[in-house]
């Protein structure tokens, strides 16, 4: 390669956030089994994120993902961004780790649905395990 080493292109449209929020997700195989994940973002954007893992979905798979944002107010309660997207990338670092992570976008921003959170038992039980 010599002095004309090549540099990874920036493919991102949006601007990334660093942001550790947990994260919910699920999907459906081919042969219609849904299968569940939980993690914690490593950033997010307006069109996607980047969550860390140890349940893999496959690369180009459509994904339900739900991720709890915490208040900015300081007051209880948390909010959701929940909505649909598409894994367009799936790390894995090194054997001898059990993180893995994938990206996610979604192609039309009214996908992305906010609210605020209130008993909701899977995805405050996600939230209060993170908060340990």
């Amino acid at each position: 390669m010599g002095r004309y080493a090549r540099v990874p292109m920036e493919m991102r449209k949006e601007i990334r956030y660093r942001l550790d929020a947990p994260a919910v997700f699920s999907w459906e195989s081919a042969r219609h089994r849904r299968f569940k994940g939980e993690g914690i973002t490593r950033d997010i954007s307006v069109q996607g994120a980047f969550i860390l893992t140890a349940t893999m979905p496959p690369p180009d798979c459509q994904v339900q993902v739900d991720l709890l944002l915490p208040s900015l107010t300081g007051m209880k309660g948390m909010m959701r961004i929940t909505g649909k997207a598409r894994v367009i990338r799936v790390e894995h670092p090194s054997s001898d780790t059990w993180i893995h992570g994938f990206a996610v976008v979604t192609d039309d921003l009214n996908q992305w649905g906010l609210r605020t959170m209130q008993g909701e038992p899977e995805v405050e039980r996600v939230a209060a395990a993170r908060a340990h």
